[in-house]
């Protein structure tokens, strides 16, 4: 046997069923040849048009993989009757769904509409509050939650299979991928709770298997079966990104793959511009219409689920707040009067409502704060007096301060002040200082009632109302549909939010609150959503409501956006849950999911370290190797034809692309990150280092010392699995008892040092 029939020998590359070790030799053509790789169609590459799994003996194989990650991922999974660890949020969201309550949270909605699903079909009520360390009462049915699940967590298993034969790998090694990822506790530990991880690695892999499935059909473009796997693969992507953001990594790792592969088509000159304008075509309607389409409908049932009103929904479009059923915001007296109270919300996402306290600003005018709250608080309330009607004055400085309140109806044109309930004082436009974050703007501040501020004409503000609700066109200020700026009679500014925040130390992080003088944008806008007047009689408000789907998409999508950023660490002190992307790979700080007395049962989100170690650093290596096989083609050093080459890239680049795409990005991320974050990159990492050790074996190997490698590979695996076990599967006996699972100083399996 020549060297380059050795290089062939163990490539399955066909699907023929023969036995990948059976000495099947595919010669390999030095200038090309092999697979079409990120781009082209040769003719090459049209067997892969067959499916996988009709081949003798494959499904068998899968059958027994899934059984074997069924037994890792159900074993005694109710041994714990505690809600424990995130199960306190997800498990309390999917409750949400069943009594129909609407609620904000910063992921989409596919992940939870589907523990709401498993808490239907588990017989729940929806009357558990899942609260952090208390006891699963009787009538929760939390074993059946935890095995729906960790279906998904089972599900992984198959689909790393069939991903690594997608990629050409022969059987004896794609088991072996899917033993790794069976293997692994941490991926077992995470499918075992209820919890968004599982569905999310779930739709992540089969996001990634779709999109090998895809690339084994490059052949035959345009036909039936092209179609249906590149379908597939948008599917699989609305469903990753409807399960969390997160998904969005893998969404670019296709969008990276796709712009590869139309750069190289249109690089072919054999291809004419009309079939290539039909491949652009088809893979947008394919990967970016589907996906939205998908995403969308995750929300539309959101939506049409959670009919019952929840102070939650304070940011949605007031449209959308005023048909959830018990908004109290749907009846309310509909004319604004002098003597009104009103709770002002500004149009801005993130903002809340105008608010008012009795601490200062430290510099400035060091008068008393004017901030934006997201929170419903007496202190959001002001009184509104009407001190001039429109057209009654020339000019706004004719209007007096100390005019007496006008009675009637507030409209367009007229001067008003607002008296805050809780602090008898007046919003007031400090026009001499500068705000205390952004210099651009003016400061705003509250004043004493009775103080000499109060009786300048800094307390005036000219109501303008823009893009009122065509049934409430009539030039008054009515509740929600009548949004509004309040133009400063004396300086000539308006009230903002400048989309800022005040210091946390003086400011407890609330919204800036200024007065612009060029009075534009979103932040200047305002509505009253909040009106009693006790004299008043209330009117149905909600049904002069319009809004829209998209309308209400977007708002939602923003406000999750905004919490994101909000979710950032206290650096100030060490949180001993979290763990920066840097500590991950090679897991400096596993995480402890429950408390750790000698008493209760404990678990640790510790992964295999062979696995974490091994797959980090081939990862981490894969550009110093891809740089040395460069230099080694530039001086032609490299024993391997192009076709081999490529078709070793083409898998290995996938799989190193999607490890990369949902692992470096958290390092550009301000928010809080936990070492779960790092379960979809593992995912990747995992069947890289697979993929890795196949092509090692092949290439340099003989098939009996490959069989061998493969088997050491798979018993240490095990073995290291089965030591870290206990803490997998709930570890109830003293923490002394933990001999030897503390494999580095940082591990926190006998005591935290970062604990308090």
């Amino acid at each position: 046997m020549n060297a380059r029939e050795k290089t062939a020998v163990f490539y399955d590359q066909g699907g023929s069923g023969r036995p990948p070790f059976a000495g099947l030799r595919l010669p390999h053509k030095a200038g090309g040849g092999g697979s079409g790789g990120f781009g082209a169609y040769p003719a090459a590459d049209r067997e892969p048009a067959r499916r996988l799994g009709r081949e003798p003996g494959e499904w068998p194989i899968v059958a027994a993989l899934t059984v074997l990650s069924l037994v890792t991922r159900l074993y005694r999974i109710g041994r714990r009757n505690n809600v424990s660890w995130d199960e306190a949020h997800f498990g309390k969201f999917g409750a949400y769904y069943l009594n129909r309550t609407f609620y904000h949270d910063v992921h989409p909605p596919l992940a939870k509409m589907l523990v709401g699903l498993s808490e239907l079909l588990a017989g729940h009520n929806g009357t558990f509050g899942f609260k952090g360390g208390h006891t699963y009462p009787p009538y929760v049915n939390y074993t059946f939650m935890r095995a729906f699940n960790a279906g998904f967590g089972i599900a992984l298993t198959p689909l790393a299979y069939l991903t690594c034969r997608y990629l050409r790998m022969p059987r004896e090694f794609a088991a072996m991928a899917a033993l790794f990822v069976t293997l692994d506790n941490a991926l077992c530990v995470m499918s075992r709770f209820i919890l968004l991880d599982a569905p999310l690695l779930a739709f992540t892999a089969l996001a990634l298997a779709m999109l090998a499935r895809f690339h084994r059909a490059r052949g035959v473009p345009f036909s039936a079966e092209w179609w249906r796997r590149l379908l597939l693969v948008g599917l699989a992507l609305g469903l990753v990104a409807s399960a969390k953001w997160v998904g969005l990594f893998a969404v670019a790792l296709v969008g990276f793959y796709t712009l590869a592969e139309l750069f190289e088509m249109y690089c072919d000159r054999r291809l004419v511009p009309s079939a290539y304008a039909k491949h652009w075509a088809a893979r947008v309607v394919a990967l970016i219409v589907v996906p939205l389409c998908v995403y969308a409908l995750c929300f539309k049932v959101h939506f049409a689920v959670l009919n019952r009103y929840h102070s939650s929904a304070s940011f949605m479009p007031v449209g959308f707040q005023t048909r959830l059923r018990g908004s109290p915001l749907a009846r309310q007296p509909y004319d604004i009067q002098t003597g009104s109270i009103v709770r002002l919300q500004s149009r801005l996402p993130g903002t809340g409502y105008l608010h008012s306290h009795p601490h200062r600003y430290p510099t400035g005018s060091m008068g008393q704060q004017i901030t934006g709250y997201s929170y419903a608080d007496p202190n959001n309330k002001w009184n509104i007096q009407r001190r001039a009607a429109a057209g009654s004055f020339a000019a706004p400085a004719d209007v007096l301060a100390t005019a007496p309140a006008i009675g009637g109806p507030i409209g367009h044109g007229d001067i008003i002040a607002l008296h805050h309930n809780a602090t008898n004082s007046f919003l007031h436009a400090s026009t001499g200082y500068e705000a205390p974050v952004s210099a651009l703007y003016r400061e705003v501040s509250a004043v004493a009632a009775d103080s000499a501020e109060a009786q300048a004409r800094g307390v005036l503000w000219i109501v303008e109302i823009t893009g009122a609700e065509p049934r409430m066109s009539d030039g008054r200020l009515h509740p929600l549909g009548t949004p509004f700026r309040l133009r400063s009679a004396h300086g000539d500014c308006t009230l903002v939010s400048t989309g800022e925040r005040l210091d946390k130390n003086w400011g407890w992080g609330q919204a800036e609150i200024a007065c612009d003088p060029k009075s534009g944008g979103e932040g200047t806008l305002w509505a009253v959503e909040r009106h009693i007047n006790s004299e008043l009689e209330p009117a149905n408000v909600g049904r002069l409501m319009s809004s829209s789907f998209l309308r209400d998409l977007a708002a939602v999508n923003r406000q999750m956006w905004l919490t994101n950023n909000a979710l950032i660490p206290d650096r100030d002190k060490h949180n001993v849950l979290e763990s920066g992307p840097e500590s991950w790979p090679f897991m400096v700080y596993p995480m402890r999911m429950v408390g750790w007395d000698d008493s209760s049962i404990k678990y640790l989100e510790v992964g295999n370290p062979l696995l974490w170690w091994g797959s980090a650093t081939l990862c981490l290596l894969f550009p110093a190797q891809l740089l040395y096989w460069l230099l080694s083609w530039r001086r032609r050093a490299l024993r391997w034809s192009a076709g081999q080459m490529r078709e070793y890239l083409e898998g290995a680049l996938m799989l190193w692309g999607g490890w990369a795409l949902h692992y470096l990005p958290f390092f550009l991320m301000g928010r809080v990150t936990y070492l779960h974050h790092y379960l979809p990159a593992l995912y990747f990492g995992i069947l890289f280092l697979a993929y890795q050790i196949y092509h090692t074996a092949s290439w340099y190997l003989h098939p009996r010392s490959a069989r061998r490698v493969l088997c050491a590979a798979v018993g240490l695996v095990a073995c290291v699995f089965w030591w870290f076990s206990p803490l997998t599967y709930g570890w109830d006996k003293p923490i002394r008892d933990l001999r030897g699972m503390q494999w580095a100083e940082s591990w926190p399996v006998y005591e935290d040092k970062f604990a308090l």
